[in-house]
């Protein structure tokens, strides 16, 4: 095909003319492993050639190039060739000559690769799996809503405090380790021991895909990045294994690390990233120019993702593309949840597409999908297609679900203005804001209509912008100093808490919110040194009364079905009680005969000075006081009030039987 502009690619990939020429249903891109032969597809159409080169190393600086073979064009755009004999562990790329320019590229349906992914690799990816890994598994109910706890794998146990050995700390392998303790002191426990004393029931990773920001040959100590970079969408990062050359080690390191998470009793949930690649000179652009990326009416490349461009989830072969990727991973590594970034930027129809082909796996229907209902600009999408925006929950699949902003800005104020206040730090008029989030926004007064409280996300920290702690020292203090331990900061943390863990909604956070995680008011901390967004686990037991006040507040929410269902018939289940400024009160009744409670009573007081709430009659004990979850529930006597002692939440219940 002759050279065109990129705003002429864009007319002629948007025609029905190329769908019904091009649009290939097969499932054999990529590599076919065959015992005697191995057969090599790459959907090229636009390519004038394509041959496949084939290397003994996966280091795309090493001269060891064994052969270069011509693929033969078939139909639909699809380029193959089958070579003799069983190729496994080989390397390869790719040489494509389309549009009058000609680059060699990795795969872009690659399985393994080399270093830094710049050489695909033939993979036996059964020689890849741990001892035991047929028989991993972890089934969450897909009725039931989880609790989301938010990390970077090398943030989790960088730090000497984890108790991690050295050769595995910031590693995948560190979630392998066992028993380990606060500096090895066999005392506190930290990393997969910590979790599973916390009472989560997901892990979210961020971005663990093949990434292009941290060099894998570089020094692993001087180099860190969230990851929000992709070069390889369907191959581990290789700069969290221990031995990047080798591309088998990093996709059974992987695999190590999800295992030891599901036995742990933990699901893990992947944070991928399609929206835009880690450059525009990527494997995609050079296998089909201006095929999978968005490109303007002026012929600019599109950026709404803020990183110089963006992908095209409305065309045919990426959406085809997503899905596959998306399903890969949940069955070949057994990924529980997928977090989309940028979601915003993505078409409802693709995503509504992933969220079927999902559960259509076996065991599917369990899987976790939610992301973010916004994007960083404006895109060009194809006209016609709807953005997955916060305003077109209600387009997308039930079981799709958003995180909510609104209920983050709402509880602790705005996340551009740092000195700006939420409803715990000392923000006014936001009581009807907050009674909307305890319903996750399903009473329509956010200007949107989530199906049911499942679709939204419940949070107030992520990994972007600053700390739940940081933001509250801004807000309460003259002079931020975020390694104090200044209560008002602790119990403003602890109200935050409190309230997320009262709404309904899927509960989120960002690992070491429960323990006062500080960046030092670093907000955007992406390449950061390893060092500022480390775990601190010291740290995390300087705050072992927050931490204790998280685990409380979990074991509260557990204990009342109704906050795990994801029905929207919950909501007829709470009742608002009228109470005067800067107090909310509200009875979230019993679900079933078989619940604890037959209801709670929830109390959101702003109020600094103690006082009493004046509530029907009624049999209660005392689970939270606003500071502190009891131990054991403390017996009251049966009034028409309650006395409420400091700001915060605190939780009455109503037992179904004499206690």
């Amino acid at each position: 095909m002759s050279m065109r502009s990129p705003l002429e690619w864009k007319r002629f990939f948007e025609s029905e003319e190329f769908d019904k020429e091009y649009e290939y249903t097969g499932d054999n891109l990529g590599v076919v492993l065959g015992e005697k032969e191995t057969t090599f597809r790459i959907w090229a159409p636009t390519a004038e050639s394509v041959s496949l080169n084939l290397y003994e190393s996966g280091d795309s600086g090493a001269d060891d190039g064994t052969g270069i073979i011509p693929m033969q064009r078939t139909d639909k755009g699809v380029w193959m060739v089958s070579v003799e004999n069983n190729l496994k562990n080989t390397y390869y790329t790719y040489t494509v000559t389309a549009n009058g320019e000609t680059h060699e590229t990795q795969d872009v349906y690659a399985k393994a690769c080399g270093v830094n992914g710049r050489r695909s690799m033939v993979v036996d990816l059964r020689d890849t799996d741990p001892d035991g890994w047929q028989k991993d598994e972890y089934t969450y109910d897909a009725a039931s809503l989880p609790v989301i706890y938010e990390v970077h794998i090398k943030d989790f146990s960088y730090a000497e405090s984890s108790g991690i050995p050295k050769e595995y700390r910031g590693k995948y392998r560190a979630f392998t380790i066992e028993g380990s303790t606060l500096y090895g002191k066999g005392e506190k426990s930290t990393c997969i021991s910590y979790l599973k004393e916390l009472g989560i029931t997901h892990v979210h990773l961020l971005p663990c895909f093949d990434f292009g920001s941290v060099d894998e040959a570089g020094d692993f100590d001087t180099q860190f990045n969230w990851g929000y970079d992709p070069v390889n969408y369907n191959i581990p990062e290789g700069s969290y294994a221990t031995n990047a050359q080798d591309g088998r080690v990093r996709i059974r390191e992987f695999k190590e690390m999800v295992m030891a998470l599901h036995q742990a009793g933990i699901g893990v949930i992947m944070d991928v990233v399609y929206n835009h690649t880690f450059a525009l000179d990527s494997c995609f652009q050079r296998t089909v120019p201006y095929y999978y990326y968005r490109v303007r009416e002026d012929g600019t490349m599109s950026n709404g993702s803020a990183c110089g461009n963006d992908t095209a989830s409305e065309r045919a072969m990426f959406r085809r593309y997503m899905t596959e990727s998306v399903c890969y991973w949940a069955k070949e590594y057994h990924i529980d949840g997928f977090r989309f970034d940028l979601m915003g930027l993505h078409d409802v129809e693709t995503m509504n597409a992933i969220r079927k082909a999902l559960d259509e796996m076996p065991d599917g229907k369990h899987i976790l999908m939610y992301g973010e209902p916004w994007a960083a600009a404006d895109t060009a999408m194809k006209k016609g297609a709807v953005p997955a925006l916060k305003k077109n929950v209600e387009l997308l699949d039930e079981r799709i679900a958003i995180f909510n902003d609104d209920t983050r800005d709402t509880v602790k104020g705005d996340i551009q203005d740092a000195k700006l206040p939420g409803f715990v730090n000392g923000g006014e008029g936001l009581e009807d804001k907050i009674c909307s989030a305890v319903l996750a926004w399903c009473d329509g007064k956010g200007g949107y209509q989530p199906h049911n409280p499942g679709q939204t996300i419940t949070y107030v920290s992520a990994h972007d912008n600053w700390t739940l702690w940081d933001k509250l020292c801004y807000t309460l203090q003259t002079e931020p100093d975020f390694n104090c331990k200044d209560e008002r900061v602790v119990q403003a943390n602890k109200f935050a808490a409190g309230v997320v863990m009262t709404s309904l909604g899927t509960v989120f956070m960002q690992a070491g919110e429960e323990a006062a995680r500080t960046k030092r008011g670093i907000g955007d901390s992406y390449n950061s040194p390893a060092a500022l967004n480390a775990l601190d686990w010291e740290r995390m037991y300087r705050f072992e009364d927050l931490l204790a006040y998280y685990k409380g507040m979990l074991a509260i929410r557990k204990s009342c079905p109704g906050y795990w269902h994801r029905d929207k018939k919950v909501l007829e289940k709470i009742q608002f009680h009228h109470c005067e400024q800067g107090c909310i009160a509200f009875a979230f009744n019993a679900q079933s005969s078989h619940d604890k409670w037959k209801r709670l009573w929830v109390v959101y007081s702003t109020r600094k000075e103690p006082y009493r709430l004046s509530l029907p009659k009624a049999d209660r004990v005392l689970l939270a006081d606003g500071a502190r979850v009891l131990s054991q529930p403390a017996e009251l006597e049966e009034k028409e009030y309650v006395q409420i002692e400091t700001m915060g939440v605190s939780v009455f219940g109503e037992p179904l039987s004499p206690f």
